[in-house]
């Protein structure tokens, strides 16, 4: 018989996309949850969709930005004010 290699896991980048996601447990009372779920099922969207969508809208109100580029233009166009 002949023997296989081992081959060590390759090791991903920091640049990549998926290697960029950050989790983090979060705690809903029962009637926040049942309304956020059936929300994700009337839209056909799963969690992590509509949780990025919620977040992003967050940031607009507060007019914060997760996007570097435009929070760089964001900022500009306060101070130019």
């Amino acid at each position: 018989m002949a023997k296989q290699k081992k081959t060590k896991p390759k090791r991903k980048t920091a640049s990549a996309k998926a290697d960029d996601l950050v989790g983090k447990r979060l705690q809903f009372d029962r009637a926040t949850w049942d309304a956020v779920d059936l929300l994700a099922r009337e839209q056909m969207k799963d969690l992590p969709e509509i949780t990025e969508e919620a977040f992003r809208d967050l940031l607009t109100k507060y007019g914060r930005s997760a996007d570097f580029r435009e929070a760089l233009k964001m900022s500009a166009r306060r101070a130019g004010k």
